[in-house]
């Protein structure tokens, strides 16, 4: 199970937030050992000049240096250091891959989801 919720402010440029989504999914499947049907990706747009990096508040998303994509990443606890920063770097490696943001401007917060902390499919999930 992976969880990844994406902010970014708008692009310049429109996007196909749906394709873009839809590539992430399949990128971190085929670069993981996470099964797709165990992946869940979503992506929300920060409101233009409601971001502040050192007092900057830009009206759209920079490409590199200043105001970075927000990644959350929620998996389970069963992951290794070295499983999820693998996964990390196939998530960003895919966001700059797809919306042409630097690689280096990606910013990914991972979060520990411990066993009997998840509630889905109406029980609450236990792992090893």
């Amino acid at each position: 199970m992976a969880l990844i919720c994406i902010k970014s402010l708008p692009f310049e440029e429109d996007v196909e937030v749906p394709a873009m989504i839809k590539s992430i999914t399949e990128d971190l499947s085929r670069g993981t050992d996470i099964s797709i049907e165990h992946i869940t990706v979503t992506w929300e747009f920060i409101p233009s000049r409601q971001y502040a990096v050192a007092g900057l508040m830009p009206s759209s998303q920079p490409q590199s240096g200043s105001h970075p994509v927000l990644v959350d990443l929620h998996v389970p606890s069963f992951h290794n250091i070295s499983s999820i920063e693998a996964i990390m770097e196939c998530i960003a490696f895919s966001i700059s891959k797809r919306s042409r943001v630097a690689y280096s401007n990606i910013f990914i917060n991972y979060r520990k989801i411990n066993s009997g902390h998840v509630f889905d499919h109406g029980k609450v999930l236990r792992w090893k």
